[in-house]
């Protein structure tokens, strides 16, 4: 039976704060950050960083100017750049960002000095504006290749986190990975809160009571809803000027979502985090233009406190599911739900989430993607993955617990659509402690669900 960790007895409550700026927001002040736990190994282990932004090749940042044009390959380094160590990386978080392409393509991080895998990190059509969390092993010289398919685009690739390769790292305040079921936190179109303006920011906030101070990186999908305008959101700890980087990257009036690896720190209690719980994390999030910002848990990471976090394998991209030509899946139609079983030397006993990139390839329909862990007979999460729009083909990141045999469901709303699945990794239980075990997994016991709430409106100071 594959095992998964199980939090009892944690209330969540979660808590948000809107504030109206001209422009970009300022510092929120800084609380004093609790002393992390030490791990004894952190092989495994997430680091997140600041976003901090790698390539750029409209003006040049990391080394290429130009847009990558049809077949090309760029090498970017990564390691030894935006808070990323020179050694002792197996992997990176990247927000790999597409702007201005001239055809419809697709763009493929994948470790350099390695074969281009059949796999996809970004899809996109002619003139898209878009992001999309990339989980990619370092290759040869702690470097990324990225690859284009077709026409010319621009790249933007943002830094937001790594995982250890081995046990080498001098820092031992590593990271490990607390899944949820997916959970809807906020909606602005519902919540109260309203349209956001352009250049305004949103904090957020969620209290785990005697967990607050172990939790250091929240990690959901979050998406952007009926924009004003094109433009982007910014997520981060809220410390400090906003980062010259982006985390979901939107056009005019599209519904866009992306997977958000969000760095916290720790609310004040007082002053003007007066609606937030004293320690518990909290979170910034900014939008150049006006819109709906909707908020889905997907997970955390905690500083090893809290027991049977998991760590990450990562992998070169593997493509386990086309409908296209019938691999893991058929075609899907309206309200269809495939369970997807990856190939058994891919998944272990201790084997609890899947990092995954899903791609719907031009939908019938404007429709709504969702995955789960099958195998506990658990109702759809009322979230979503991707939110394709008819006729586009469209990828997303995501983060699957998986069920006893390594499986798990996808769902797809509405019109038929094929759909493609690639593995970037494995989260896995390491081995437990002398004399202690890991619980068995319960139907729908991987996290407590949470439930979020805001304070009033303010403006800018």
């Amino acid at each position: 039976m594959r095992k998964f960790r199980t939090l009892l007895g944690v209330s969540l409550a979660g808590a948000c704060a809107l504030a109206v700026l001209p422009g970009t927001a300022s510092a929120a002040p800084a609380a004093p950050q609790a002393a992390a736990a030490v791990l004894d190994d952190v092989t495994g282990a997430y680091y997140p960083v600041s976003p901090a932004r790698l390539m750029d090749t409209r003006n040049g940042t990391g080394g290429r100017t130009g847009a990558l044009g049809a077949g090309q390959k760029f090498d970017l380094q990564v390691s030894g750049r935006g808070g990323i160590p020179s050694t002792g990386v197996g992997a990176v978080v990247l927000n790999v960002t597409v702007t201005g392409p001239t055809m419809n393509s697709y763009l493929t991080a994948y470790p350099a000095g390695e074969a281009r895998p059949t796999a996809s990190s970004i899809n996109f059509p002619k003139g898209w504006l878009g992001s999309n969390s990339v989980t990619v092993k370092l290759g040869s010289g702690g470097k990324v290749s990225i690859y284009n398919h077709l026409g010319s685009t621009h790249v933007v690739v943002d830094v937001v986190g790594f995982y250890a390769v081995d046990n080498s790292l001098t820092d031992r305040a590593g990271n490990q990975y607390q899944p949820y079921l997916p959970t809807r936190l906020w909606d602005t179109r519902n919540d109260g809160t309203g349209k956001m303006p352009a250049g305004s920011w949103i904090d957020y906030s969620l209290d785990f009571d005697e967990y607050n101070s172990n939790v250091k990186t929240v990690i959901v999908n979050l998406t952007a809803v009926s924009p004003a305008k094109s433009g982007f959101l910014t997520a981060w700890s809220g410390v400090g000027s906003r980062p010259t980087a982006s985390t979901v990257n939107y056009l005019v009036a599209k519904n866009v979502p992306n997977l958000a690896y969000i760095k916290t720190t720790p609310c004040l209690g007082t002053g003007d985090d007066w609606w937030c719980t004293a320690g518990a994390p909290k979170w910034r999030v900014y939008t150049s233009q006006s819109a709906h910002i909707v908020t889905d848990l997907v997970g955390v990471m905690d500083d090893g406190a809290m027991e049977y976090g998991l760590r990450f394998k990562p992998m070169s991209p593997t493509r386990i599911v086309d409908t296209r030509i019938g691999q893991g899946a058929s075609v899907f139609g309206p309200g269809s739900v495939r369970t997807i079983t990856p190939p058994a030397e891919m998944v272990s006993e201790d084997t609890g989430v899947l990092a995954l990139n899903v791609t719907a390839v031009a939908p019938s329909n404007n429709t709504v993607i969702t995955l789960w862990p099958a195998g506990y007979d658990l109702p759809k999460p009322e979230s979503s993955n991707l939110n394709p729009y008819a006729g586009v083909t469209v990828s997303g990141g995501a983060l699957t617990p998986v069920g006893p045999d390594g499986s798990f469901n996808m769902h797809n709303l509405s019109g038929t659509t094929h759909m493609v699945t690639d593995v970037v990794g494995t989260f896995y239980y390491p081995a437990p402690v002398a004399g202690t075990s890991v619980p068995t997994a319960k139907a729908g016991s991987v996290r407590p669900e949470a439930t979020g709430s805001h304070s009033p409106v303010s403006t800018g100071k």
